[in-house]
Order: structure tokens, then C-alpha cells, then sequence
């Protein structure tokens, strides 16, 4: 969400955008609005308890994917909570200017269903978007970055 709304409202300075088994924003929607289920789960992950409620309880190396024990040793010592609200502000997508920019949208298969294929089936207006698979899980640049590096390049060099 925060990647489309700065290229939405800097479109002049954004040649492309590539976005990382990412949510896709829309007009007037929120993260929330885009993933039925996810503002119970963050409710239910906030860090009330600590006086932190605008706070959210990063999720684990696990429900990221990440099973190799130095990769879950290293994020372990990076993760942190997550402000609720840059998943309950809507965003407003109306410059024509975005439209334009040319969007590449990979989703890492492994990690669940893609966001790109569940808004392609509501017939949201995905023209200019290319799309691409990697078999990995969600957090890919760290169990595969050397993969995800030369898929990156590629898309990049071909463009």
C-alpha cells in the first residue's frame, strides 16, 4: 500500500514499480477493504497490553515462510510491530499519471493465494501490469535472495 500511494502521488519521478507478493491498491480502499479477514487478525495481534495499541505483533519467521534456523535467527533480531493504521487509511489512486507507469507485480507462490489473480477475477483494471511467479515463500529476498536478485535483473533488463 505505501509503495503505490508514493508512486501515486510522485508518478513524474517513478519510472516503473515492481511489486513483491504485495497488496494492490485501489481507489478508496484500505488493506483491510482489500483482504477479507486480515483487521480480525490484527486486532487480535495488537499490542494493547503494552500500552502500544496502534502497534501490531509482527507476524513469525514461520508465518512469513522462512524455516531455514539462521534465517529465523537473523530475523528474529529485526522483526518488529507494524503500525496498525497503514492498513486501515484508504488510499486515493486517481491520478491518471499512475496508470501509466509500467507495474510488474510477482507473486511468490509458495506463500499463498496471489492477490494480482483475486482482483483479476473482480475485473479491477489491471492494464499495464505485468505478472510473474517465483516458487518461494512470502519473505523471498530472504530465503532465495540470489533467485529473486536474477529474476529482479531480468524483469529489469527486459523491460
Amino acid at each position: 500500500m505505501v509503495i503505490g500511494g508514493i508512486a501515486h502521488s510522485i508518478p513524474d519521478r517513478i519510472k516503473s514499480i515492481i511489486f513483491l507478493d504485495a497488496y494492490i491498491p485501489q481507489d478508496g480502499k484500505s488493506a483491510f477493504d482489500l483482504i477479507p479477514g486480515l483487521e480480525n487478525t490484527y486486532k487480535q495481534r495488537l499490542l494493547k497490553e503494552k500500552g502500544k495499541e496502534w502497534l501490531v505483533l509482527s507476524y513469525t519467521p514461520l508465518e512469513f515462510g522462512v524455516t531455514n534456523p539462521n534465517d529465523v535467527t537473523w530475523m528474529k533480531n529485526r522483526l518488529c510491530p507494524m503500525p496498525f493504521h497503514t492498513h486501515d487509511e484508504s488510499l486515493v489512486m486517481q491520478n491518471v499519471t499512475f496508470k501509466k507507469i509500467p507495474k510488474f507485480f510477482i507473486t511468490f507462490t509458495d506463500f499463498g493465494e496471489s492477490m494480482f489473480k483475486s482482483i483479476g477475477q473482480e475485473k479491477i483494471d489491471l492494464e499495464g501490469w505485468n505478472y510473474f511467479e517465483l516458487r518461494q515463500g512470502h519473505d523471498a529476498m530472504i530465503t532465495a535472495p540470489e533467485e529473486l536478485s536474477r529474476f529482479l535483473l531480468e524483469i529489469i533488463y527486459k523491460k
